[in-house]
């Protein structure tokens, strides 16, 4: 009994991986040093000063140099860039949180608090400095990962311009890129650490959504923990369909693959996500799981794939479940190929929603689910829903007035606020009102956030948006507002703190020298969570339906509906008092 995986293309699968991880590897660990000759009467901490780094730095090259040093020998010294010097200091910001920031600056969790113990003991503060221990910091700038988005300024760009395009803050752009603090040049390349706008129709965003979901009502499951139900049973059959293209890397001789892993966004994000699927395949084999797992190269644009092929000449009609390919178009023709079997089809990272087949599992719960989730939430706590919209904002507004009754709607003055008595006349003294606040305009958020927290002597009121709106980022926009409101929101992912997510980053990083991206997360999510739902004693299909699941990042609560099996698998935040982010109960 145990893990097995083949590889087809193996051998050119090998070359792009191995190019991959020894591009990332270098990037980090190339030669960098300097040679010191030992003078006279000098001790490690004077040259340690010198060359501005610390002991340490000097001990983990030279560890002989522990017993002492003599004259003439020589020492190797560690460049700036890649010694661990002095903490940096960073000072803390609207909605960051103790994992946020680690994982901004390549850190653990636990040197983040260990040096900070006493500053954080009470949690973090909007505006407190905190320390950031430097031993994996590379120029003060997290190392980018291979998904890393570069951007390049074009004239007339605003640095309030790129932040909105990409969902970060300008403080958020300018920590990533000191440089652009005083000025930003034409031309200058940023590193951007925020997703790009899920509007935006590039290749590297897969994630679009044109469908909708009606609200299905279903009974809530338990969560279950599936590693500790595991059934001794055949060994079952994984296919993981990959958009490698490795015959067009092969064919391109204009660039190399180190130039295309340089370049190709969607490559990049292939490979995290291949690079996690590992880590589960791995995690699967120390369990002792009766898996097989088969990896192919989907060969997939938008607009076609090599999936016929792949299912005619590796029979994957047999397989106990498939996860692949990556756009929705070619999940579906897969679907169909293999439906005859009945063999579950898991959609990785598409939010689309096109033809419908029993066997395809959407794995990515769309923006319709996660506006539902909301109001399913703020339902079951009995609320008083009012939402204030703004008069621009028509989509919002006409999705609850159709799926959504009983809402009360307030609406602004010919001067574009809210008037106080307008609130109180739909407010409930006795129950929580949760206010749905839509609006791209500072001024508006401004207004309604300090009625709002007037009217908080009187009533029980929290902030709630249905989607991301990158306004609240804006420094104008009072954190503490948004905390004394509790801002509520709906989520795809959590931060997860366990020691199950420490394991899992700790292990990553071992492997691949760097961090996980969200891409590789959700690589890992899907694949352990597919191979503990394999290895039950029931059906796919039935534990499925049966029970929930919560991996490192993402929760799995798939539902059938006339669309197929979708994923209701959607985690409900909100902004605590002690400024961290958590889960609403």
């Amino acid at each position: 009994m145990g893990v097995n995986y083949n590889l087809s293309t193996e051998n050119m699968l090998k070359r792009v991986i191995c190019v991959f991880i020894f591009i990332f590897s270098a990037s980090i660990f190339g030669q960098n040093f300097l040679k010191h000759t030992v003078a006279s009467g000098e001790t490690i901490l004077q040259i340690a000063q010198k060359y501005s780094v610390t002991p340490s730095d000097i001990y983990k090259l030279n560890p002989d140099c522990q017993k002492g040093i003599v004259p003439n020998s020589v020492l190797l010294i560690p460049s700036i860039s890649l010694a661990a010097s002095k903490p940096k200091m960073h000072q803390v910001t609207s909605k960051e949180t103790i994992y946020s920031i680690a994982k901004l600056y390549g850190v653990s969790i636990s040197d983040l608090e260990k040096i900070n113990s006493e500053a954080i003991s009470s949690g973090l503060k909007i505006g407190q400095s905190i320390l950031i221990p430097s031993n994996n910091i590379i120029e003060n700038k997290p190392l980018p990962s291979s998904n890393s988005v570069f951007h390049e300024v074009q004239p007339k760009e605003t640095k309030y311009g790129i932040a909105t395009k990409y969902g970060i803050s300008v403080e958020q752009l300018e920590k990533l890129n000191p440089e652009i603090i005083e000025n930003l040049p034409i031309g200058f390349k940023l590193l951007i650490s925020g997703k790009k706008n899920k509007t935006e129709n590039t290749e590297e965003t897969t994630i679009t959504s044109n469908g909708s979901i009606p609200n299905v009502s279903y009974a809530k499951k338990e969560i279950a923990n599936l590693s500790t139900s595991i059934s001794k049973q055949k060994k079952k059959e994984l296919a993981l369909l990959f958009p490698f293209n490795i015959s067009k890397i092969e064919s391109d001789t204009i660039n190399s693959i180190a130039s295309k892993l340089k370049t190709d966004k969607f490559l990049n994000m292939t490979l995290d996500f291949y690079s996690g699927a590992l880590i589960a395949i791995d995690s699967a084999k120390t369990l002792g799981l009766n898996i097989n797992v088969k990896i192919f190269d989907s060969q997939e644009t938008k607009t076609a794939s090599n999936v016929s092929n792949l299912v005619i000449q590796n029979n994957l009609e047999n397989s106990d479940a498939i996860i692949g390919p990556f756009y929705q178009a070619n999940v579906e023709k897969l679907a169909e190929l293999v439906s005859i079997n009945n063999v579950p089809v898991i959609s990785p990272l598409s939010k689309e929603i096109g033809k419908s087949y029993s066997n395809l599992f959407q794995s990515m719960p769309s923006n319709e689910v996660l506006k539902n989730a909301v109001f399913d939430y703020m339902r079951s706590k009995n609320g008083n829903i009012v939402a204030i919209i703004d008069v621009k904002k028509t989509g919002i507004k006409n999705y609850i007035s159709e799926h959504q009754k009983g809402v009360r709607f307030v609406m602004f003055n010919d001067k574009n606020t809210i008037v106080l008595d307008s609130l109180r006349k739909v407010f409930n003294r006795n129950k929580l009102n949760y206010v749905i606040l839509d609006s791209q305009k500072t001024g508006v958020i401004l207004n309604t956030t300090k009625i709002l927290m007037d009217m908080l002597v009187d009533y029980q009121i929290q902030l709630v948006i249905l989607e991301p709106n990158p306004t609240l980022d804006f420094d104008e926009i009072d954190l503490n507002r948004l905390v004394k409101l509790k801002l509520l929101y709906p989520s795809i992912t959590r931060d997860n703190e366990s020691n199950e997510a420490t394991i899992f980053e700790t292990t990553y990083k071992n492997k691949n020298k760097i961090f996980p991206s969200q891409y590789a997360t959700r690589g890992f999510d899907i694949t352990f969570d597919t191979i503990l739902r394999l290895s039950q004693e029931k059906t796919f299909e039935e534990i499925t339906n049966a029970v929930a699941t919560e991996q490192i990042e993402n929760k799995f609560d798939y539902v059938k509906t006339a669309n197929g099996q979708i994923n209701k698998g959607v985690y409900i935040l909100y902004y605590d008092t002690d400024l961290t982010i958590k889960v609403a109960n």
